[in-house]
């Protein structure tokens, strides 16, 4: 959507508007109870699936503009986005013992960023060669067929008789040591990466590259990378433990921004933006698959879909607040500057991840080995 706005002359600062949108990802945790307590995580990534499936069809029959019936059809997608993750997230707690985070999280980052071959690279490269309506037609497309998996997904769980509290649960969350340490690097742990994201594709654009050009470089290829780095990011939560891993993958991910610093300071060509892509995709890579591992780690599973929805609704304000000040900053200061202060964002957190080594330690501690006693006990 950044690109799509820019192509259409959309100035950066509104475009860094468009990220509070993303406050919808902030109030999901209003309505994560409901996912809790009702029906069963299938259907309501089904519903989700459908919603957003209707939306891209809009997307494709729609004139092309960024009116009112854009930022509309936009909210209404992020709302069915928030929603599908609630329960995907929630579901992901639930099977993954703490021993296998790293790698559990490695493949979701994979997933993930794999997604972002067909619907950001791959879109943008066929809106350059067919147009927009094409491109959303066939995200509608791929819509369909996702939807069509979803209802063949196993029926996970059966209806709750406890419903859940979500003054109760968040409640019981905040009680746990350090927790406004712990929500503070939720926060800011990502705050660098979240700002550089959405001035990447206008720098491409303003540098004078192609729709076809950006979309293979920026998405294509750097998801290969950051699956790369997501790969590595869950080895090394595996073999150091995540407080260390935590620590060892936050320097990294805030140093990759220095590649953009570099080149827009310098009028790096285009071999010099090359590199600084890859540096910054490994660095995503890499912090993600650590941070998701955190997150997860930081949930109790009889209260997941509440939980982690409130932490990721903190880290959904993280980009919201953020877009504007990216827009603001490169638009008023310069794309030099803007990339120079990315790397400063991210230090905060890791100042802070020292105060709370004892609670993440415990919290992904694997669990003591379980009896058959207590399996057969589940069973009946």
């Amino acid at each position: 959507m950044p690109l799509y706005m820019r192509v259409h002359g959309v100035a950066l600062t509104a475009i860094g508007s468009l990220s509070t949108v993303g406050l919808v990802w902030t109030l999901k945790v209003l309505w994560s109870p409901l996912i809790d307590s009702f029906g069963t995580y299938r259907r309501w990534i089904a519903g989700a699936v459908s919603i957003m499936l209707a939306v891209l069809v809009a997307f494709a029959m729609i004139p092309e503009s960024v009116g009112r019936a854009f930022w509309l059809l936009i909210t209404v997608f992020v709302i069915a986005s928030a929603t599908q993750d609630i329960a995907i997230d929630a579901f992901a707690i639930r099977i993954t013992p703490k021993e296998m985070l790293g790698p559990v999280n490695s493949i979701r980052v994979m997933a993930y960023r794999g997604a972002l071959i067909i619907g950001g690279g791959g879109l943008a490269a066929l809106a350059g060669r067919a147009g927009w309506h094409e491109a959303f037609g066939t995200g509608a497309a791929v819509f369909a067929g996702i939807l069509f998996m979803t209802l063949w997904l196993p029926d996970d769980r059966g209806e709750r008789a406890v419903k859940q509290n979500l003054l109760q649960d968040l409640a019981h969350w905040i009680k746990r040591p350090r927790a406004g340490v712990l929500l503070a690097i939720v926060f800011l742990y990502r705050l660098g990466e979240l700002a550089i994201v959405t001035m990447i594709k206008p720098f491409w654009a303003d540098r004078g590259y192609s729709l076809a050009e950006i979309g293979t470089v920026t998405t294509v290829i750097g998801v290969i990378v950051s699956v790369a780095g997501a790969l590595v990011g869950g080895i090394i939560v595996a073999r150091l433990g995540l407080w260390r891993a935590l620590l060892w993958l936050g320097i990294a991910q805030t140093m990759s921004n220095l590649g953009y610093a570099v080149v827009a300071s310098i009028e790096a060509g285009r071999w010099a933006i090359y590199a600084a892509a890859v540096l910054e995709n490994f660095g995503f890579g890499l912090g993600t698959a650590a941070f998701l591992s955190f997150l997860m780690a930081l949930c109790d599973r009889e209260r997941a879909a509440t939980e982690y929805a409130m932490l990721t609704a903190i880290f959904g304000l993280t980009r919201a607040l953020i877009g504007p000040v990216s827009g603001w900053i490169a638009q008023n200061l310069g794309y030099a500057t803007f990339f120079w202060s990315t790397v400063f964002f991210g230090l905060p957190a890791l100042l802070l991840l020292p105060l709370v080594r004892g609670v993440i330690l415990s919290e992904s501690a694997a669990p003591p080995p379980r009896s058959l006693a207590d399996a057969r006990d589940d069973e009946r």
